[in-house]
């Protein structure tokens, strides 16, 4: 894709201090400069396949802004702004809202009584949203979101706390089949037959998802996955897709890996 860009927010206050997933542990000690090394890795990996990266600054009293994925869904130059489920993650609202509004994007909010979080649990895909509910946005939010875009719902539910977003268990791959990898534990539909009329689906193993296999950043050809030793990357480069693999396994202590970290702005 011609002008790829992302958005990125840089980790100098990323922390660990509380716990809102399973992969926290409140006061789990991260290693901050291998942290501050494996976001620029990441952001270098992401820059060499072909994507330009704008990053949000950082803010001392949210160390989750680092997981910009969160942030809203975007359509074109329209975003609708997360809504999050719990209050330590509230004060990102604000921040990414002015982002947005400062870049030319047209900002606006759903419902507060709906919960929605952004990227991680939606994404526009043609005339479709693509979506999951049930632990941390709402089937309502993803119902309002499809409406306001003038979207088709395509919406399944997550049942496993530890896959608490749609992206740490589904991604699409940048493949002539349309592939995509998923967990199929992390589903209530386990075949996710609602998003296998649009793609061919490929079940990852219990091992891929727990080093967030899924959790993984496209850019045009290249899959960037969060670390080595993940089965299904060569099948993934069997299926022609490019593989790098930036690890981030001080990010993945508070239960995001690469793409929690990114947003894809076009």
């Amino acid at each position: 894709m011609a002008n790829h860009s992302v958005l990125m927010s840089s980790p100098e206050y990323f922390k660990v201090e509380y716990s809102i997933n399973p992969w926290m542990v409140a006061g789990v000690e991260v290693d901050l400069d291998l942290a501050k090394k494996q976001w620029n890795n990441l952001k270098e990996s992401i820059e060499s396949a072909g994507a330009t990266v704008e990053v949000v600054p950082p803010n001392e009293q949210l160390p989750d802004l680092v997981f910009t994925a969160n942030s809203g869904i975007i359509n074109g130059k329209d975003v609708l702004i997360a809504n999050f489920k719990y209050e330590e993650r509230r004060g990102e609202e604000e921040v990414f809202a002015n982002w947005f509004n400062e870049n030319g994007y047209n900002v606006a909010r759903i419902p507060s009584e709906y919960k929605f979080e952004g990227r991680g649990d939606a994404f526009v895909y043609g005339e479709y949203l693509i979506g999951a509910y049930g632990i941390r946005s709402d089937k309502e939010a993803l119902m309002y979101i499809a409406d306001e875009f003038n979207l088709t719902p395509i919406i399944v539910e997550l049942v496993n706390e530890k896959f608490y977003h749609l992206d740490t268990c589904f991604q699409k791959l940048p493949t002539e089949s349309n592939d995509a990898i998923f967990y199929p534990q992390a589903f209530k539909d386990e075949s996710l037959s609602q998003f296998s009329q649009f793609f061919n689906l490929i079940p990852v193993s219990e091992g891929d998802a727990n080093k967030l296999a899924c959790n993984a950043v496209v850019v045009q050809d290249t899959v960037i996955l969060p670390s080595d030793g993940i089965e299904v990357a060569n099948k993934i480069s069997d299926l022609g897709a490019k593989v790098v693999v930036a690890e981030v396994s001080e990010f993945i202590k508070s239960g995001g890996a690469c793409q929690c970290l990114v947003i894809a702005l076009n």
